[in-house]
């Protein structure tokens, strides 16, 4: 028989065992003496890798878990996963926490410190050094060695915090990354730190999340944390305060003067005060009613025969930045995205140097090429609008060419539903060409807004500011240029896919 002692003791061990299980169970969350968690009903920590609840831990033989739940510390060892059996479980308490364990060179990284980046820039050098030669040369990295970065630095990421890293994980292991690379930072906000492109906690965006979103695809469903859900594509929004002006004049006649008086010399400052005093009420139809262009151009047909007008409208909505892409575009962003596309060494990026017209026209058409390869359509861009678009077609959205001596009321024929209303432009001719002219079609509204002799980086000017003013959707192919642009015209970004259009950014500024 077991003498009184040994009764007393097993007690006292059984009392113990049920206490620490019953606060692992109470708690939401249990954390390792290693730092990692364990969340109720979600799976086991083993060996610094998560295992998750549909594991066959059969298949494994022993292992060792270290749990910190309130002020106990328990220890089990040798634990024999066949059985589990009470009896062979071990458990030592200790009150006293245990000390915060520092990092070996050779250990993961944890936090954004010194050991944090050494971490990264051992790990680059070992499996990826091509980048640092390539930043150190060039003072950027191409497209691809990016692509190459994330993928290191998330499959170590993944390695050390599993499939489903917290949100602190990636922010660091994003601000290593801009840290180690500091020219790959940039603040397009004044909120911003510079390493959103890479992860952005605020939209859950970046090129981080969408690595281990595609790591992710091939998980059975069971092992999904998350259920997908349908997502709609970005929209230009505006958001005014509506005011009652003019409320000493009848706005219908200002809107029926400028409606009826035709462009003439005598008539341009009638017509030009007409649309000033209709402006509050012309804004605040179109957001809050949303009129098709066909609508808009009908009510105030102004806008086709005096295109200048879309410069007055956006000057009001943007005050000052109306000008801002006629300055930039040739001098400052088509020499830069020359220098990008001869870093990316793309078969399908003609440099235009190498071209035998060179003339504003071309550049400008070179540079539009340029940022459709570069800023690709693609699938997770789909939405209302969507259509199968190669990145070589992808321009086509943007403009097209006819013969030249086509007549313009032929441009309005057989338009294709797949295109939607959204605008393009039209050059009847070439930009190669001796003689070009150039138009705003929106065929499925009949609508053909001449630009007369003004040139093509002109006529990007006018397409990008009848979207702001008309209050209209960018195409979803062509979501990430539009992106580009307002950038230029030093506007909020306003679409969710941003990530490339930033690197780019980032990419512009590093070279000089």
């Amino acid at each position: 028989m077991s003498s009184p002692n040994q009764n007393r003791r097993l007690k006292q061990k059984k009392q113990k065992t049920k206490r620490v299980t019953d606060q692992i169970r109470g708690s939401n969350k249990t954390q390792f003496a290693n730092g990692g968690y364990l969340k109720k009903n979600t799976g086991v920590y083993l060996d610094g890798r998560e295992i998750y609840q549909n594991t066959d831990i059969n298949k494994l033989d022993k292992f060792q878990l270290f749990f910190r739940s309130g002020s106990g510390l328990a220890e089990i060892v040798n634990v024999s996963v066949s059985g589990l059996a009470e009896e062979e479980i071990e458990l030592i308490c200790s009150p006293p926490p245990l000390p915060r364990q520092t990092h070996s060179a050779h250990e993961p990284m944890g936090r954004l410190d010194d050991s944090g980046l050494e971490a990264l820039k051992v790990l680059i050098k070992s499996k990826a050094p091509n980048i640092i030669a390539e930043y150190e040369k060039s003072g950027t990295i191409s497209t691809k060695n990016r692509m190459l970065l994330v993928r290191v630095a998330v499959s170590n990421l993944v390695e050390r915090r599993g499939f489903y890293p917290s949100s602190d994980d990636k922010v660091r292991l994003a601000k290593n990354v801009v840290t180690t690379f500091p020219k790959l930072s940039v603040k397009i906000q004044e909120h911003n730190e510079g390493y959103e492109h890479y992860y952005d906690p605020a939209s859950h965006s970046g090129f981080i999340e969408m690595k281990l979103r595609n790591l992710r695809r091939d998980m059975e469903e069971s092992q999904r944390r998350y259920r997908r859900k349908n997502k709609t594509c970005g929209t230009v929004t505006l958001t005014l305060t509506s005011s009652m002006a003019n409320t000493d004049e009848d706005v219908s006649e200002w809107v029926t003067l400028a409606k009826r008086m035709k462009p003439s010399p005598e008539n341009l400052s009638t017509i030009m005060r007409a649309m000033d005093r209709t402006y509050t009420h012309r804004r605040i139809w179109i957001t809050t009613q949303s009129p098709s262009l066909a609508e808009i151009f009908n009510q105030y047909p102004r806008f086709v025969d005096m295109p200048h007008l879309l410069d007055l409208d956006f000057d009001k909505q943007f005050e000052g930045k109306a000008d801002l892409f006629l300055r930039k575009w040739e001098t400052n962003i088509i020499p830069k995205l020359m220098k990008v596309a001869a870093l990316e060494m793309s078969e399908d990026l003609e440099n235009p140097s190498t071209t035998g017209n060179n003339s504003d026209d071309m550049l400008c058409f070179k540079a539009l090429q340029v940022l459709t390869h570069l800023l690709p359509p693609t699938a997770s861009g789909r939405g209302a609008g969507w259509s199968r678009c190669s990145v070589k077609s992808a321009i086509s959205y943007l403009m097209d060419f006819v013969q030249p001596g086509t007549s313009i009321s032929s441009l309005l024929d057989n338009p294709d539903p797949s295109r939607g209303h959204q605008p393009s432009i039209v050059c009847i001719g070439h930009p190669s060409g001796a003689a070009q002219q150039y138009l705003i079609v929106a065929k499925s509204d009949k609508i053909a807004v001449p630009l007369g002799d003004e040139g093509l980086t002109c006529a990007i000017d006018k397409l990008f500011k009848m979207y702001w003013v008309c209050n209209l959707k960018y195409p979803v192919q062509l979501q990430s240029v539009f992106s580009f642009l307002e950038h230029i015209y030093e506007l909020p970004i306003s679409v969710n896919k941003r990530s490339k259009v930033i690197e780019l950014i980032s990419k512009l500024q590093a070279i000089s």
